[in-house]
């Protein structure tokens, strides 16, 4: 056994994961309720430091948190690596410092490749579907995260290590969506709504569909021609659909068949399941306009807000409600100090969401504005919830130890 832990310190872990997430989202929500409000105008360092606070800080640390339940035990090392290194990652975004990115980047992309490392340990001691969608999504951020850090070593003053044509920018964003995030989410979905424990047909062409997708279009956006580029999509668009639909019919029916008045758990991952067609749904509508307007290829100012209601689908939609779902099961134990609290945090968050979306693709500028501020603060409140929660949670208990084959 390589894992430096003992049967009372991974729960330990999993808290410290979990609050450092919370953390940093605080920033993610702040920045985005006055830019979503249209209170402050941001420049492009604050934009990126809502972006990767969300994304790095939030999601990842989350879904490391997340794994580690699942696994039932992470290195020590690795869990208090990320979660140090990846909030300084996000500070150097604020501070508008190309060199401090370029070697925190650095830094952490050797943790990144420490943790799909043991993602892929995980997933060979504990053969399942939901270890493989785990592995495989840690594996697309690894190479998305190897694409970013070698963006910010050019804007540094380093070489560029790709072709003259490379959207590098495209490459590291594209995948990062549904052949990391939303593929990730449907394997904890798996574990938490139909408990599957092996590695069913449908449910192996359903990930890897969506792994395989990722590697087609960040290899299309590196390495071909803006020219060649209209199969390699084609096929994207194709094996994420095929994916998405498989999930719909595996997962989605069982996930909604809930009692959607009652606050539980199993409500987020309710929401989560349904969050992933509409975010699929979401996107079409801007492949649509690419294929109806080639021009947009050049300059993509006329779908950069559906395209954010595409991201939010995904970030709070999906990836929110499932890790606030994660966070109720893990802290069951322990009541939310206010009755109502739970009622609050689902509909403000996900109406919230709705209206937003909404004045995004319809390009409602005060649809959008007053969407923004009721997710955000809805958030914040589900935030302080959860904290809560988990601070009173005795998880060693709620978790139990680990046996000699878990560790």
């Amino acid at each position: 056994m390589t894992e430096r832990l003992v049967a009372s310190d991974w729960p330990r872990l999993v808290r410290g994961l979990y609050l450092t997430a919370m953390a940093v989202f605080l920033v993610t929500i702040t920045i985005g309720i006055l830019n979503g409000a249209d209170v402050i105008a941001f420049n492009h360092d604050q934009i990126l430091t809502h972006v990767h606070s969300g994304t790095l800080g939030w999601i990842t640390l989350s879904i490391v948190a997340a794994a580690a339940w699942f696994a039932r035990g992470i290195d020590r090392s690795l869990a208090i690596a990320l979660a140090a290194i990846i909030p300084i990652y996000v500070a150097a975004f604020y501070l508008a410092n190309p060199t401090l990115r370029e070697i925190v980047g650095g830094i952490l992309l050797i943790a990144i490749l420490w943790l799909v490392v043991w993602s892929w340990q995980m997933a060979i001691r504990r053969p399942s579907l939901p270890a493989l969608a785990i592995a495989l999504g840690l594996t697309t951020f690894t190479y998305g995260a190897v694409i970013g850090v070698l963006r910010q070593v050019q804007l540094a003053g380093g070489p560029n290590f790709f072709p003259a044509t490379a959207d590098i920018v495209g490459a590291h964003a594209s995948a990062m969506v549904f052949s990391y995030l939303i593929l990730v989410a449907m394997g904890l979905l798996e574990w938490q709504i139909i408990g599957t424990t092996g590695r069913p047909r449908a449910g192996l062409a359903q990930v890897l569909a969506l792994f395989a997708g990722g590697i087609i279009i960040s290899g299309a956006l590196l390495f071909l021609p803006v020219e060649a580029q209209q199969v390699p999509g084609g096929l994207y668009l194709l094996v994420q659909l095929i994916a998405v639909a498989i999930f719909a019919v595996r997962v989605v029916p069982t996930a909604i068949r809930i009692d959607w008045s009652r606050a539980t758990a199993r409500r987020h991952f309710g929401a989560a399941s349904v969050y992933v067609i509409l975010a699929t749904v979401v996107f079409l509508i801007v492949i649509y306009k690419f294929i109806a307007d080639p021009s947009i290829a050049a300059d993509p100012t006329p779908v950069l807000g559906i395209l954010t209601a595409s991201d939010h689908a995904a970030f709070i939609g999906v990836i929110t409600n499932l890790m606030l779902g994660l966070l109720a099961v893990l802290t069951a134990d322990r009541p939310d100090r206010w009755p109502w609290a739970g009622q609050v945090v689902f509909w403000g968050v996900n109406l919230g969401l709705l209206v937003f979306i909404a004045g995004l693709v319809g390009g409602i500028v005060i649809v959008k504005e007053i969407g923004a501020p009721i997710m955000g603060i809805a958030l914040l409140f589900g935030l302080a919830v959860a904290a809560d929660r988990l601070w009173r949670s005795d998880l060693g208990a709620a978790l139990g130890s680990p046996s000699a084959a878990d560790a």
